[in-house]
């Protein structure tokens, strides 16, 4: 049984948008819980055999077995407790409980981030005006279900994020002509943790300490047109080293592509942020980061654990 979704709306003051979504509080957690319950009463919803538990799947890589059923390597189904109704789905990476994105062969990895694809396109032909992807790892940055997995969110408008970055996108091209991620990726500098057909660096103004952005070096405008064996090589590398580097911490993984609509110049990118900090009363009263970790230094560190990765 599904639960009913949320409502969007708009606070008329400062314009943010707002998801009031009450029927998500039912959504089950198994974090920091699994130690201490008996194996037989674990049931994740997201394992093999299990498959029951979720609504009806809408997607699969499966190279055996019948739909619902075990013998999946990738597996989507809507979202039990959607904050959208129709618009919210969960992609389940793998039928091991344990693999992050960063434990899984590139061939894997490849395959979930075509079905990214794949999901994006789907809701953009279905009528969202943006799809937003997202992976919670952790309590502390949001997680409720410990078996990795992203969750994919249409909305109906265009994110206030997205359409900021968008703004900020034609301002920079009507002023140099020049695409404004391409000018960050090269002048990256110090803070550049891989460079080639697929970058990851350390942005300046991090929201986050150890924030570490992915983006094709080649200017690029949808996820969707993404070489996803080359994107895999370098994003499992960058996690591996994120993961080293902050010893596991919690961490948001979300994917910027251009909306349905878009008229303007946008160049597509993956944000990483380690949850090593907690977020206090000046972001929330001033929409002003403040981080204590130098960019620079978190790129040296991000380098330096790419060795073991």
């Amino acid at each position: 049984m599904t639960h009913a979704g949320g409502e969007l709306r708009r606070n008329p003051v400062n314009g943010r948008l707002a998801i009031v979504a009450p029927g998500r509080a039912a959504r089950p957690s198994d974090l920091g819980q699994l130690a201490t319950r008996p194996a037989a009463a674990r049931a994740c919803p997201f394992c093999p055999g299990n498959e029951a538990l979720t609504p009806p799947e809408v997607d699969a890589i499966r190279p055996s077995g019948d739909a619902d059923s075990p013998g999946w390597q990738v597996r989507v189904v809507p979202n039990k407790y959607p904050a959208l109704i129709g618009m919210h789905e969960v992609i389940i990476h793998s039928p091991d409980h344990e693999a992050e994105l960063e434990d899984l062969g590139d061939g894997h990895l490849a395959q979930v981030l075509g079905v990214w694809q794949r999901r994006i396109a789907s809701l953009i032909a279905a009528g969202a005006a943006a799809a937003t992807l997202i992976v919670n790892r952790g309590v502390g940055a949001g997680a409720s279900l410990e078996h990795p997995h992203a969750q994919l969110l249409g909305t109906p408008v265009v994110p206030t994020l997205l359409l900021e970055e968008q703004s900020q996108f034609k301002r920079h091209q009507d002023d140099t002509g020049l695409c404004i991620l391409c000018a960050e990726i090269e002048g990256a500098g110090d803070r550049t943790v891989i460079a080639g057909d697929v970058a990851a660096w350390v942005p300046a103004a991090s929201r986050f300490p150890g924030e570490l952005w992915v983006a094709p070096s080649a200017h690029e405008a949808s996820f969707l047109a993404a070489d996803t064996a080359a994107l895999a090589r370098a994003l499992r590398r960058v996690l591996s080293a994120v993961r080293a580097a902050t010893a596991g911490a919690p961490l948001n993984l979300w994917v910027h592509t251009a909306p349905a609509m878009a008229s303007g110049p946008f160049h597509w990118h993956i944000e990483i942020a380690p949850r090593t900090d907690g977020i206090a009363g000046l972001e929330l009263g001033t929409d002003i980061s403040l981080v204590s970790v130098d960019p620079v230094l978190a790129a040296t560190a991000y380098r330096e654990a790419l060795h073991g990765a």
